[in-house]
């Protein structure tokens, strides 16, 4: 236990030394419903019969040790004979429920290890103790007391669940990939897929512009495409609400409709029907879409993805992301939350588009085309991204200069691809994307 002082008062909190009740229960259970290969199993992992926290499961289990080492068979009857004998109490009725806390006597040896671990925890937090009061108080017994701590130290090293994988598995598995072509996810749109090809599973993507280029659009359109090939897609909006990313993408996927109308709820009795019409097929369209505005904190965005296992993850925009437990500063949110994001996607099989702002520096260049060292934070986002690139859309710097109906899709970075600038159609009415500028203003959107 440890003391907190509250005002004047001391008030003690009891911490709960590491046990599992369930595991030596069911470890016990194995033993008296199994046979030579649980019993042998269980007495090369507990070397001590203190392993057992429960009182009455440490009982029982020195019965089961004095039967092991006497060659009896165990069973109901000589373990409670023999707990009876050394404990004058039978405990009938208790090792007859052990046997119900049994999963699968396939798993005694996890059962077993568990036990032991947290038996080597109690004790390494018993012997930490020693030292740190060893320390202070008897100098000439540090030494021997180290000594001990860190053999515990190494056996709980050693228990703990190695995460070595075969080098057959994995050679099987890289095959299955290439022959299924499962790790690669188009974006189903001709301007992006044909710097790379698409996304790579266990890889991130970020794009970055500044505001009213396109990057939420951009975002729709992937999204689309991404749906329309059966893959699970997440979006986390933090600047957008989710109406009104559903009211750009009925828009995207009408005949006609314009974003700023339905904004307005200015629609003609026509437009209000394909709005209607369109409405609805997107219930049945987008079943594989998930779409959340009111997830705040990394912590919880990274809990729905493990939740949900989406195949592509998008998040509209990192720099609202609120990073909880880190003090430092701004640099070191940007790089936890590209680090979890990297790691999420490794566990969860899945890629991820990262969206971001860019910094203000770039509107005071002559060429207003935004790079790699515009992105908040860039060498974290540098390092980590399989694929970095932007929105440029230059009608909004000089609308004399730059077509209305044309956008620049900047590849800053691209891991298995080529760099480059890929001129595209933009249409911010129709909320669309196209090859050519051409296709967009043939849409009559103005």
């Amino acid at each position: 236990s440890k003391f907190i002082l509250k005002g004047d008062k001391m008030a003690k909190e009891i911490k709960l030394a590491p046990s599992a009740q369930d595991a030596e229960e069911a470890l016990l259970g194995c033993i008296i419903e199994g046979g030579e290969r649980e019993q042998e199993v269980a007495m090369a992992w507990i070397r001590d019969n203190d392993a057992f926290y429960n009182t009455d499961n440490r009982i029982i289990w020195e019965s089961m040790a004095e039967l092991y080492k006497d060659k009896v068979d165990i069973d109901f009857v000589t373990l409670c004979n023999k707990v009876k004998d050394m404990h004058g109490d039978s405990k009938a009725y208790y090792i007859t429920g052990l046997t119900e806390s049994i999963a699968s006597k396939q798993n005694v040896e996890e059962y077993a290890r568990i036990v032991w671990e947290k038996y080597i925890q109690r004790e390494t937090a018993k012997s930490a103790e020693a030292l740190l009061n060893a320390s202070y108080e008897d100098y000439k017994n540090v030494g021997s007391i180290l000594e001990k701590h860190s053999r515990l130290i190494d056996e709980l090293r050693q228990i703990q669940p190695s995460r070595q994988r075969d080098i057959n598995v994995l050679v099987d598995e890289m095959r299955a990939t290439v022959e299924e072509d499962s790790n690669l996810i188009p974006f189903n749109l001709g301007h992006l897929d044909t710097f790379a090809g698409g996304m790579t599973r266990k890889e991130i993507t970020v794009l970055g512009g500044r505001p009213g280029h396109g990057k939420t659009t951009l975002v729709i359109n992937i999204i689309r495409g991404l749906i329309e090939q059966g893959y699970r897609v997440m979006l986390f909006n933090r600047e957008m609400s989710n109406t009104e990313m559903l009211k750009k993408m009925v828009v995207m996927e009408s005949n006609g409709l314009k974003y700023g109308d339905i904004r307005r709820n200015d629609l003609s009795e026509t437009s209000k029907e394909e709005f209607e019409l369109v409405s609805e097929k997107m219930k049945h369209n987008y079943e594989n879409f998930l779409m959340y505005d009111n997830v705040r904190t990394l912590d919880d965005c990274l809990r729905e993805i493990a939740k949900h296992k989406p195949d592509v993850v998008i998040d509209d925009y990192i720099q609202l992301i609120d990073v909880q437990g880190v003090k430092e500063g701004r640099r070191f949110e940007i790089e936890k939350i590209m680090q979890e994001y990297k790691w999420i996607c490794k566990q969860e099989d899945c890629s991820s588009i990262l969206v971001s702002q860019l910094n203000r520096e770039i509107e005071k260049r002559f060429d207003p085309r935004p790079r790699m060292s515009d992105y908040a934070e860039s060498g974290v986002i540098e390092q980590t991204a399989e694929s970095a690139m932007f929105v440029f859309y230059g009608h909004n710097f000089d609308s004399e200069k730059f077509n209305p109906y044309k956008s620049e899709i900047i590849v800053s970075k691209s891991r298995y691809g080529k760099i480059g600038t890929h001129a595209v159609g933009f249409n911010g009415g129709r909320c669309k994307f196209y090859m050519n500028s051409n296709m967009a203003e043939k849409d009559n959107i103005a």
